[in-house]
This record gives C-alpha cells, sequence and structure tokens, in this order.
C-alpha cells in the first residue's frame, strides 16, 4: 500500500473528512485529496509527524513500509521473543517462518 492508500484508509477509519486532516496540517482539502490519490507527497518532516502521530501509527507505517501499526505492536512480540530461552527462539524463529510461508508467500505467487 502506498502512502495516499495508507492515508486514505487511516482518515476513512477514523471517520473523518478530508478537511478534518487538511485543518490538522493546515493545508487545503485538494492537498489531502492530492495526497490520497498519489499526485504529491509532503515533503515537510512536520507534517508527516503529525500525520502519524494523529492516526498513532510509525513513519514507516505510513510510508507503506511495514503491516506494523506502532511500535507498541512490535515491541510486545520483541519483549516475548527475547524473554524466552535462546534454544527456544530459534523454535519460535521456525514456527514463524512456517507461518510465513503457508500464509504470506502464496499471496506473493504470481502463478495465484
Amino acid at each position: 500500500m502506498k502512502f495516499g492508500e495508507r492515508l486514505r484508509a487511516l482518515r476513512e477509519d477514523n471517520d473523518e473528512k478530508q478537511k478534518d486532516i487538511a485543518d490538522l496540517i493546515f493545508v487545503s482539502n485538494k492537498v489531502i485529496s492530492d495526497y490520497e490519490r498519489g499526485l504529491h507527497f509532503p515533503r515537510d518532516e512536520r507534517v508527516i509527524i503529525m500525520l502519524a502521530q494523529h492516526f498513532n501509527v510509525s513513519i514507516d507505517y505510513l510510508f507503506g513500509l511495514t503491516d506494523i501499526k506502532n511500535a507498541a505492536e512490535s515491541n510486545v512480540f520483541i519483549f516475548k521473543y527475547y524473554s524466552l530461552p535462546p534454544e527456544t527462539r530459534c523454535a519460535a524463529e521456525d514456527f514463524v517462518d512456517f507461518l510465513y510461508k503457508k500464509y504470506v508467500e502464496p499471496q506473493n505467487d504470481p502463478q495465484n
């Protein structure tokens, strides 16, 4: 998912209008529309930070670099993982690899 698609999805999930987001970052509705349609991209880091904070997501999520919305989600997993004995971590990694191959790789297969 690209930035514009993520922005639209987050805005709609919050039941907000483009005007609400425009007012938040001090731009016109057209700018938000252009962002969502992929015609423009915010170049001001303050705007990007404000959007991420407003939607309680990471900047990586906003940019489509990860599907993890915020660090708290990944921190819980990482804490639990590192709480395991080292020999058990290997089994956990193997299980995650198994799940990835079963559920994610088939979706990415161009033959499907």
